[in-house]
């Protein structure tokens, strides 16, 4: 019998309520760490115009319900309202504390729990809540709830668009697992749209002080217009009526996108810019009149701020692909990514179920963004000429710098000058002297031992001492490092020699840069290498041809000149053992000259000594 009685009393609950709802609600469930959420599905709702009507005519609909205004012969600024019934299993849920989250429902709403009042989101009846983007999450007590098949009710009122969005029941101790991301939908585009406002201020402020850039002053009011466009994202009550708000927000979206187009123009200095500004700005007049008196669609507003800012985006994307830049760029990227947020924003609001809370608008950061990269870009703007004036400062110094060290410099080669002349004094001299002293002494033993028919051996000698004497003196002229003038000079001491051993002398110097470090000293070095290389051509290779030249040759990457000798004689076998000591002392030499010298010769294929210099040396 009590099975019984207690499966009637069961029946009977589930078949009494005020509404006449008989079914549960079909619902969505998922498991969380912190236990299982429902959202509900479908619900039985009801409409009422004015302000504590009843609600009649329920009707099992899907969840979210939305009754948009401009779907009915509504006005805006009268009360409509509308309930929603939702009934679920008490074990469909964990035992932990509940509570209710719902984003999207419209305006004012209160929350009951089977007839019991658990929230509402308004003081009176008459508050103008804006609770279309706006997530909130109502806790459930304890004591609302019974065993069994439980009902919430949903009360909405609104002087506009009226319904109930998503409706979603689970563990108030994980509001993460429930809660829409609150921070995209309102904290994000507050910050934004706030912080747009004060770039908009600093952008007037220095407009104030650069009157010739008006883009600045485009720049802030454009943010103002963006700022009340915006503000029914963050706002939770309407300041004044709601007629008067929504019609602000619709204005603000033309007139804002007018005043963008007017900054952009200045920036990319738009021929005839001025004329199409105030023709954009005469064109809101009409439409304000045709959507305030004679009551028209807002798309007489939204049509013509679509085609502008595809406007706006193309000549952002011709003034990109000229400019190249990141002044142009920056600000091009926000025009171009405007149309694109638009269109999201359309695709999301305009769904098949309309936009119940399950994403966030991209529009409202579209003020910010453009805001963010002009001042990109007029920091661009600014750090150019902080380091122009700094640059002109460096380069005062710097011409001071040159100045002083032109002045330092000209006395140091005056100095240089007056040794300069005084070394080359004493080289003739000295050159006088040896050519006068030692010179004259050599000949004249020369030509005495000939008519005396002194040996041979003695004869050699002579003739040695006095080309040695000669290369000395030729050491000692200034060549300024040219060392095809220098070896070019040996050529021509040694011809007559080479003559009369019946060598032919080829000559194969191309043109090669002067070396810096080749002074009287290092030039004798360089002599003397090919002094004895030439030396051995005539004494031991009984050649008939010999080659002289030098080229420009890299060697381990390091530039340079090789100067070579080259004969047509027997030739030898450099693998082995160097014959003699005089490949041996001239290698030396080119060592001292931080050069290369390299031997190559096979027997009867001739021999050539090449030395390589470098350009530039260490010391």
């Amino acid at each position: 019998m009590m099975l019984r009685y207690l499966l009637f009393c069961l029946l009977a609950f589930s078949l009494t309520d005020s509404g006449g709802a008989q079914h549960l609600s079909r619902i969505h469930s998922s498991q969380t760490a912190e236990g299982p959420v429902l959202e509900f599905l479908d619900g039985e709702f009801a409409l009422a115009d004015g302000l504590g009507s009843r609600a009649t005519g329920w009707k099992r609909a899907a969840s979210p319900n939305i009754v948009r205004i401009r779907d009915t012969d509504w006005k805006t600024g009268d009360f409509h309202t509308m309930v929603g019934r939702f009934r679920f299993d008490r074990s469909a849920l964990g035992a932990e504390p509940l509570a209710l989250y719902t984003v999207s429902t419209r305006n004012q709403f209160t929350v009951k729990v089977n007839g019991r009042e658990v929230g509402r989101n308004f003081a009176r009846p008459t508050d103008q809540v804006l609770a279309w983007y706006r997530p909130y999450l109502i806790p459930l007590p304890a004591g609302s709830l019974v065993p069994g098949i439980n009902e919430i009710e949903i009360e909405v009122t609104s002087q506009d668009t009226v319904g109930i969005g998503r409706i979603i029941v689970g563990p108030n101790s994980d509001p993460g697992q429930l809660q829409h991301p609150v921070f995209w939908q309102i904290t994000a585009p507050m910050a934004a749209s706030f912080a747009m406002l004060i770039l908009g201020m600093l952008a007037f402020l220095f407009w104030l002080g650069r009157r010739e850039e008006v883009e600045l002053a485009w720049l802030s009011l454009s943010t103002l217009l963006w700022f009340l466009r915006n503000y029914q994202y963050f706002a939770e009550v309407t300041p004044f009526q709601i007629e008067i708000f929504n019609a602000i927000t619709v204005y603000a979206t033309y007139f804002a996108s007018v005043a963008t187009a007017a900054f952009y123009f200045c920036f990319t200095k738009l021929p005839r810019r001025n004329a199409i500004i105030l023709l954009l700005f005469l064109l809101g007049v009409p439409l304000v009149v045709a959507h305030s008196w004679f009551a028209a669609s807002n798309l007489v507003f939204y049509i013509p701020t679509t085609l502008l800012i595809f406007g706006v985006a193309s000549l952002a994307l011709i003034d990109v692909y000229r400019h190249r830049d990141i002044e142009h760029g920056a600000i091009g990227l926000a025009m171009l990514m405007a149309p694109i947020f638009s269109l999201y924003d359309v695709t999301l609001a305009n769904g098949h179920r309309g936009w119940d809370g399950n994403g966030f608008y991209l529009a409202v950061f579209g003020g910010f963004q453009y805001t963010v990269s002009f001042l990109i870009s007029f920091g661009k703007r600014a750090l150019d000429a902080f380091a122009e004036l700094a640059n002109a400062n460096v380069t005062l110094e710097q011409r001071i710098a040159e100045t002083r060290a032109e002045l330092e410099a000209s006395e140091a080669a005056r100095q240089q000058l007056v040794v300069s002349h005084a070394l080359a004094g004493e080289r003739e001299r000295l050159m006088q002297e040896m050519h006068d002293g030692i010179g004259s002494n050599l000949i004249t033993a020369l030509a005495v031992a000939r008519q005396q028919k002194q040996p041979v051996s003695t004869i050699k000698t002579l003739n040695r001492a006095l080309a040695d004497l000669k290369i000395t003196v030729d050491s000692l002229e200034p060549v300024e490092g040219d060392i095809v003038a220098l070896i070019g000079n040996l050529r021509h001491r040694m011809a007559g020699d080479l003559r009369d051993a019946g060598v032919i002398c080829k000559w194969e110097a191309e043109k090669c840069r002067t070396l810096p470090w080749l002074d009287a000293a290092n030039a004798l070095h360089v002599l003397r290498i090919f002094q004895e290389a030439i030396g051995n051509v005539l004494s031991h290779s009984s050649a008939t041809e010999m080659r002289i030249g030098c080229h420009e040759q890299s060697h381990s990457g390091v530039e340079g000149i090789a100067a070579y000798v080259a004969d047509n004689g027997h030739g030898f076998d450099a693998s082995g053992e160097l014959p003699g000591k005089g490949l041996a002392n001239i290698s030396a030499r080119a060592r001292s000259l931080h050069g290369l010298l390299h031997t190559e010769s096979e027997p009867g294929r001739g021999t050539t000594i090449t030395l390589w210099l470098p350009y530039q040396r260490s010391t």
